[in-house]
């Protein structure tokens, strides 16, 4: 039985209260440290649902299922795999005497597929669900509606330490109770240690490195006797052994034990980590040990701050894995791990501002994941519309058209969103999307081997260890990457998956473990069973079915080098990336890649990797309908001269491009135009006085509209720039040439001299002084002439039949701007005698009349 201590058994009376009657659902908050996890099944037990059918409690990791459900075997004094069991990918440890099952949420994903009405479950648990991941979010919406419909006996529990309970009530309907538990969670000492600059030995100075930080707090933290285990929380495996390595050259941690933490580790390492040893240790772990069961010992917390979170962007339809901050619940689980068992303490590596700017809550999956596999479950949970589905959140409308689009070009589903055949196939796999479709080409072009083979590389975290694939394993012959990576599957089961070996070969032999099971797990389907032996795959003999199904189910993913010896390409959809070190694409041209992901570290690009070499002439046997072709005329921006181009077009994708010498000099002008216009080319007479005319013109159209003057846009402009480049092929040809010849003919007689005389280039004045007239950017009309040269002129002269004033600049003798005025008169009367006064004294040879002086019609005074 489970122990009373627990501070989940407070409430026990009210629980099982609530578990009494028709289709019961609970919602339950119990904070960090009060035994949900490891209390409410064995209650469940205890009141006889699991007589009834199994008590299945779902878990976001796989790694807290396999341990919860180790841990609670052991307080049911029962041997795992009997009571209490749990399932996760490739690991099932439950038997016909099975009353409590720790699942995955993708696991109970795919049971409600297999088996749509849960036959042989009499309830659902669903445990730390503030963490939101996508397969929990529909597995919940589709338990609901089994238990409205045909599963009213089906109990259901909602439980997480953090819910945003207003919400979830809601959505959970009026027949929920609410249910809150008190916590045991001693006090933690939050400290806050944000990073410092620091010298790079170069005269540079930059932020510390994450493993850097953390090992300064690690020291600091060890001083203390009563520190306890150290839980260190990094972004990633990367850091974590980055952060290992360092630690474990210190010299003042000797005596501690570290351990990585992460998903990938095999459960024997897993293992190692959570459980309580002799020596002190330090844990190492990404957010896999945020939540669920306590580990022993650990009494203080540094968290970084980071976890490196996957993404999908759909409009590019690329997954992403950028670093980024967590929440404010993110931290406030992280802090708690070290009050569990006594106080505690909780180095936070940023500040107290940092702190107050972080979200309350990360986004849920379903707002940044690919909802293509979701809408295809969907559908064969007969969900035709996923807008219909009862989401909790639902995600943008166009992110799910999306998703119903790939599906719809893979022929999953038809033109109304209903299942077809291809896609019924499609759903026996537990794969995503586009490794489903990849089975189902293999089992039509019979190569169902090779492709299971593939697919389950793909699921996998990638077979090679730290520092990459020894060179062996890769052959000169390969025409897909996926060659090497089996090889090294192969290698690693020789050696029965021994990790010194495979270390030896830069294989990871957890990840080739994973990947071998995988392969007879999706043979075992694909085969539909016809054969009880593992084949091997031969990837030569079957070189154009493997192409073709990959071409089929990555038609977005086609690719093109950029040339022979660049690590880079480009590809369909207009996206650029880089290649991945070792791929058999970079000896060659054109290729489909099974991977784009998007990854943030020093900076952000997008990698390409796992490709397939290919031809255009096979690529257009699959695809025909979106090829196109053609001549086109390319401006060349090394010789600086129009070329024609042969082309040849997937998508907008350039597959072949071949030069044919100059374009003619008719396709050459327009395009000399556009890269003038848009200022690659400049033409070195379009100068100052063509822009004075263009200025003039359109202020004279809009000061005299009677005049029906052109107005000289840009368009205009790119046609007078088209008229100066024709018959011309190369920038040479056009870099010299006159502007205004043009222009002047843009104009018909009457109207040039229209604006000469409204609009002129200079003005006599009523003096007799003569001043160029300068046309500002909105077409103002400007003159400058210093103070003596404007004796005599009364009024600011004007254009245009009178209508436009020209604004003065008023010049002191050394020519420099004294005052601008659109009123010569206001001048005169209050800013003349100032100017005087300032200047006269330094300019005596100038002539200063008193202001009484100045000879004005009497009208102008």
């Amino acid at each position: 039985m489970s122990g009373t201590s627990l501070p989940i058994e407070e409430i026990r009376g009210e629980f099982l209260e609530a578990l009494k009657g028709a289709s019961p659902r609970i919602l339950l908050k119990a904070p960090t440290g009060s035994g949900k996890s490891t209390g409410i099944p064995p209650m469940m037990d205890d009141a006889g649902l699991g007589e009834n059918g199994l008590i299945v409690v779902v878990q976001p990791r796989r790694m807290a299922a396999r341990l919860l459900a180790r841990h609670v075997a052991r307080l049911r004094g029962s041997e795992l795999g009997r009571e209490v069991g749990y399932m996760v990918r490739f690991e099932r440890h439950i038997s016909s005497r099975t009353r409590i099952a720790y699942v995955t949420d993708g696991v109970l994903e795919r049971w409600l597929t297999d088996r749509p009405c849960l036959e042989g479950v009499s309830a659902v648990v669903f445990d730390e669900f503030h963490e939101r991941s996508l397969s929990g979010d529909l597995s919940l919406g589709r338990v609901l509606d089994l238990q409205e419909g045909p599963r009213p006996d089906l109990a259901v529990v909602v439980m997480s330490a953090t819910l945003e309970m207003s919400g979830l009530r809601e959505y959970m309907g009026e027949s929920c109770r609410e249910l809150e538990a008190c916590g045991r969670q001693y006090p933690v000492e939050i400290t806050y240690r944000p990073s410092r600059p620091v010298s790079d030995g170069r005269g540079r100075v930059a932020p510390p490195s994450v493993w850097d930080q953390a090992a300064e707090a690690v020291r600091e933290a060890v001083k203390d006797a009563a520190c306890g285990d150290i839980l260190l929380f990094m972004p990633g495996v990367y850091e974590i052994r980055r952060t290992v390595e360092l630690l474990e050259g210190k010299p003042w941690l000797g005596g501690w034990d570290i351990f990585p933490l992460y998903g990938a580790l095999s459960p024997e390492q897993q293992n190692r980590a959570v459980e309580k040893g002799e020596r002190p240790r330090v844990i190492v772990s990404t957010n896999v040990a945020e939540t669920s069961l306590t580990i022993e010992g650990v009494r203080t917390v540094i968290d970084t701050g980071w976890v490196r979170q996957s993404g999908w962007d759909p409009y590019r339809g690329m997954d992403t894995l950028h670093l980024v901050r967590i929440s404010k619940a993110s931290a406030a689980q992280r802090a708690g791990r070290a009050g569990r068992v006594a106080e505690g303490r909780c180095f936070r590596l940023w500040s107290e501002a940092e702190q107050a700017k972080k979200v309350e809550f990360d986004p849920p999956e379903c707002f940044r994941v690919d909802l293509s596999g979701a809408v295809l479950n969907l559908c064969s949970w007969g969900v035709a519309d996923p807008e219909e589905f009862r989401w909790l959140d639902r995600p943008d409308p166009l992110v799910l058209q999306r998703a119903r689009h790939l599906l719809a070009s893979l022929g999953a589903v038809d033109g109304e969103g209903r299942l077809t055949e291809t896609g019924r196939r499609m759903t026996a796999f537990p794969l995503p999307p586009r490794l489903a479709r990849l089975i189902v080409a293999g089992q039509d072009e019979r190569c169902v081997v090779e492709l299971a083979a593939i697919a389950a590389l793909m699921q996998g975290e990638g077979v090679e260890a730290k520092g990459g694939l020894n060179d062996d394993l890769r052959d000169s012959g390969d025409y897909t990457d996926f060659q090497a990576e089996w090889r090294a599957v192969g290698k690693a089961l020789d050696s029965h998956f021994d990790a010194g070996v495979c270390g030896r070969l830069g294989i990871s032999a957890r990840s080739a473990r994973e990947v071998w099971m995988a392969y007879r797990q999706l043979l075992s389907i694909g085969s539909r069973g016809h054969s009880r032996e593992v084949p091997e795959p031969d990837f030569l003999a079957a070189r154009s079915s493997v192409a073709r199904a990959l071409m089929e189910g990555f038609a977005d993913h086609v690719g093109v080098r950029n040339g022979v010896a660049a690590n880079t390409c480009r590809m369909a959809g207009g996206v650029g990336g880089r290649l991945s070190e070792g791929s058999v694409a970079l000896r060659g041209l054109h290729f489909v890649a099974a991977e784009m992901a998007e990854l943030s570290g020093k900076a952000v690009e997008t990698r390409i990797g796992r490709c397939t070499l290919i031809t255009p002439e096979e690529l257009r046997a699959v695809w025909p309908e979106r090829f196109s072709g053609g001549e086109a005329a390319v401006f060349d921006s090394g010789l600086r001269r129009v070329r024609l181009h042969q082309r040849l077009m997937y998508e907008d994708l350039v597959l072949e491009d071949r030069d044919r010498g100059d374009a003619p000099a008719e396709l050459a002008a327009p395009i000399l135009a556009e890269k003038v216009v848009d200022g690659t080319l400049k033409l070195v007479k379009w100068d100052h006085a063509v822009e004075q005319w263009i200025r003039r013109l359109n202020g004279l159209s809009r000061w005299m509209p009677e005049l029906e003057l052109p107005l000289f846009g840009e368009e205009d402009k790119l046609v007078a720039i088209a008229m100066v480049c024709e018959g011309a092929v190369g920038y040479k040809d056009i870099k010299e040439r006159e502007i205004m010849p043009v222009l002047r003919d843009w104009l018909s007689g009457w109207q040039a001299k229209a604006l000469d005389d409204y609009a002129p280039v200079i003005l006599t004045l009523p003096n007799g002084q003569h001043a160029k007239v300068r046309y500002e950017e909105d077409s103002t009309p400007v003159i400058g002439l210093t103070v003596q040269r404007l004796f005599g002129v009364a009024e600011s002269p004007r254009i245009a039949r009178g209508a436009v004033t020209v604004k003065v600049e008023v010049l002191a003798p050394s020519q420099r701007p004294w005052q601008v005025t659109g009123s010569l008169e206001s001048f005169w009367r209050n800013g003349y005698g100032q100017m005087k006064k300032d200047l006269a004294g330094r300019y005596p040879r100038h002539r200063w009349p008193d202001p009484s002086e100045l000879d004005f019609p009497r009208s102008s005074r």
